[in-house]
């Protein structure tokens, strides 16, 4: 059952012919320097989206010294610039990509870049994120702690398909970011154990500003971020982890209507209300992901993923005459 942590699958493999590979203290401080230059990157566009929205909407409207009316006025920008950052998040992806080609000197194929199935590993990753957070929602309702109050899309379907292909974006920039640069460059130097652990509390740890931390949060996102690690190395590739994300994190936001990590989305096809009372089931102000029906979910899928069998890594396919790995770059 643990055997996920002793076999390296090929994009580990692959990454251990990476010509930097630094100890893993030297690692973690070279993933806060990127990941803080990634957010600077990132909200250079988001400086200017909103200088312009408040040159459009704001400059008229609020008197500059008054409290009261810059709160509200910031409570608007910071909601309109929900779906901006997503699109922003493509940012993280180059970047990443960028460290790892140019610094470790590592292939795509190591990142888990595998053309082999890559569509059909999209399409059930997808389709799983879409059941794992649709049991989770169903579980709280049944707990009595989720009222559903009805149809909410009006006119908002072209909102809402842009929200969806933010999410596409968001979902793969962080699983390249912690499962194809971080996890898969610990676990070329290291133990796939150590890489597991230390990237799910990473993982968590970069959500540690969200509206609605707590207890429960921190261990589900430790408790998903050690999912989608396993989810990568069985699979052998980055799609389906990328999938599941997105899906995961759009079925809540815009299909259920439910916060995203402590994040409201400004358009969802129904209205599902999370009670007052329950809210350790249900996530209360986070959303599903701060409750125990999604803690269930998680221990659940980890423990189906660390009872199947992962597949075969590509090295064994080989001959043992220095063939390269199919796909690699």
């Amino acid at each position: 059952m643990l055997s996920v942590f002793k076999e390296r699958p090929s994009i580990v493999s692959e990454a251990q012919k990476a010509k930097f590979k630094p100890h893993f203290i030297i690692q973690v401080i070279i993933f806060i320097i990127l990941f803080l230059i990634i957010q600077v990157a990132m909200a250079i566009p988001l400086l200017a989206y909103c200088f312009v929205y408040f040159l459009r909407f704001g400059s008229g409207e609020i008197t500059i010294y008054d409290p009261g009316e810059l709160r509200i006025f910031l409570a608007q920008i910071q909601n309109e610039i929900i779906l901006p950052s997503l699109f922003c998040n493509v940012l993280m992806t180059i970047l990443t990509i960028f460290y790892c080609k140019a610094i470790e000197k590592r292939s795509l194929y190591s990142m888990g870049f595998v053309r082999k199935k890559a569509f059909l590993d999209y399409l059930i990753g997808g389709g799983i994120g879409i059941l794992m957070i649709s049991v989770s929602l169903l579980t709280a309702f049944l707990c009595g702690t989720i009222t559903f109050e009805g149809y909410a899309l009006g006119d908002g379907l072209g909102l809402l398909l842009l929200f969806l292909l933010g999410f596409i974006i968001q979902g793969m920039s962080e699983e390249v970011l912690l499962r194809g640069y971080f996890m898969i460059s610990v676990a070329g130097r290291n133990s796939v154990l150590l890489a597991v652990i230390s990237n799910s509390v990473l993982f968590a740890l970069l959500h540690i500003f969200n509206n609605g931390i707590a207890i429960i949060p921190l261990i589900n996102l430790t408790l998903f971020g050690i999912f989608a690690s396993l989810y990568t190395l069985k699979t052998d590739s980055i799609w389906g982890i990328s999938a599941l994300h997105a899906t995961w994190n759009f079925m809540q936001g815009n299909v259920f209507g439910i916060k995203v990590s402590g994040i409201d989305t400004k358009v969802s096809l129904f209205s599902f209300r999370l009670k007052n009372v329950g809210t350790f089931i249900n996530g209360g102000s986070f959303g599903l992901e701060g409750g125990l029906a999604v803690t269930l979910v998680l221990v659940m899928g980890i423990f189906i993923l660390l009872s199947l069998e992962g597949r075969k890594p590509e090295i064994e396919q080989e001959n043992n005459t220095g063939a390269t790995y199919e796909g690699a770059e």
